[in-house]
């Protein structure tokens, strides 16, 4: 504090009229030990409290402590001596214990490829013991457009592929956008990166656009997984019994068929379809000795299953022209559109997805030669079904009037005849 007289290591202190208090700040010769000594005067007194950074490790020896905390409950130690009585300090600068002084908390990738470039958003939370620098290595293709700390743009650019980013002590969030020349193709495979350290809760999230026709997916485990191949072999596997049945004039191959189209549909409405071919051939096989009120409930039943199944053969060719290929993904919240993984722990080195999609169209090729087969191959199975609905009559009349008025006039007849 200026003007401030010291004599003999001492501070003169000057009271004005009515003044009450006088402070004032000084500082120490660093050293590792440091003693404080109460004055032999008793016209005043002296509280010391001693406010010790936390990279100081402190002995204290002397007196003992009056309060160790102070109201904020920070570490604050509090000495009230007597005259003559000392505290001494031993300060010591813990050695730094060896070890990464940078950790990745959490990071997540957003990756939207489109027809002749794709956008990434990178963003980063990390913790620092100390302030530093931090370098990232961009893909090859990459051209770095915007980066932010703590959502504040900063004017940092790349340096070939190397990113370097500020990092002070504490918790920060950072964010990188790059535009990359890579456009998406059949087998696309996402960029590849560094961080520069290791890192935990790694998150990639892939945005396809709508025409696109995912067929395969991979990266790390907890990710997305297409799961049509395996309805598709259990779709070859039921075909291949059916046409080994013989219960239809439908062979594997066109069960097969028929099962793959009708896959894009709802379970139910392939069961309907199903069951409505089987019912026809167990109908060719139905027994003539079924009472007339029964052979006519079949027929009934029949006929609204037809109906039925003509709708969802519609309502089929309606989805594979008209609408978008289900292939069943699924895994960790993803969606035809929305790919998303995940990992707890990774190196340097970024994870890296992979994708197989086609066009749209490729699809919609593919449904309409499906489409066209059915409309030729249905035209064969309404023949053979009504042949089989047609056995034996299409239905078979029933009159309970028409019964009993034969029985009176039978009735009538014998009593006239032998009435006298």
């Amino acid at each position: 504090t200026p003007e401030i007289r010291v004599t003999a290591q001492h501070v003169t202190v000057n009271f004005a009229a009515d003044q009450t208090e006088f402070a004032w700040d000084s500082v120490l010769t660093r050293r590792d030990t440091l003693t404080l000594t109460a004055p032999t005067a008793t016209e005043w007194r002296e509280t010391w409290r001693a406010d010790i950074s936390p990279i100081w490790h402190a002995e204290l020896a002397g007196i003992p402590v009056v309060h160790h905390q102070n109201e904020a409950g920070q570490w604050l130690p509090e000495w009230q001596p007597w005259p003559q009585e000392s505290v001494t300090l031993n300060l010591s600068r813990p050695a730094g214990v060896p070890g990464q002084t940078l950790t990745i908390d959490h990071s997540q990738l957003e990756i939207a490829p489109g027809q002749r470039a794709t956008d990434v958003t990178l963003s980063l939370t990390l913790r620092s013991s100390q302030g530093a620098q931090h370098t990232l290595t961009l893909p090859a293709d990459a051209a770095l457009q915007t980066l932010s700390i703590n959502g504040t743009p900063q004017p940092i650019r790349q340096d070939g592929r190397h990113v370097t980013v500020p990092v002070v002590p504490g918790e920060q969030a950072i964010t990188l956008k790059w535009r990359a020349d890579s456009a998406l193709v059949a087998h696309y495979v996402s960029p590849e990166f560094s961080l520069a350290a290791p890192s935990v809760n790694a998150s990639i999230n892939v945005r396809l656009p709508a025409d696109r026709w995912i067929l395969a997916v991979g990266g790390p485990p907890l990710g997305p997984a297409v799961l049509f191949w395996g309805v598709l072999l259990v779709i070859v596997l039921l075909a291949y019994g059916l046409g080994r049945s013989r219960i239809t004039p439908l062979a594997s191959w066109q069960w097969a068929l028929l099962g793959i189209g009708l896959s894009q549909t709802t379970v139910v409405n392939a069961l309907v379809v199903v069951g409505w071919l089987v019912a026809l051939a167990l109908r060719a096989r139905l027994p003539v000795t079924v009472t007339k009120t029964q052979f006519n409930l079949v027929q009934i039943a029949l006929a609204g299953l037809t109906l039925s199944a003509l709708s969802m053969l519609f309502a089929a060719i309606q989805q594979g022209l008209l609408g978008t290929p289900n292939m069943q993904i699924a895994g960790n919240g993803s969606s035809a559109l929305a790919l998303n993984w995940f990992q707890d722990r990774t190196a340097e080195a970024y994870p890296v997805v992979w994708i197989w999609s086609v066009s749209l169209w490729v699809y919609r090729g593919l449904m309409l030669a499906w489409a066209l087969w059915l409309a030729f191959a249905l035209l064969g199975w309404l023949r053979w079904g009504w042949a089989a609905y047609a056995r034996d009559g299409v239905w078979r009349s029933v009159s309970l009037f028409g019964t009993r008025a034969a029985s009176a006039t039978r009735a009538t007849s014998g009593t006239a005849t032998t009435d006298p």
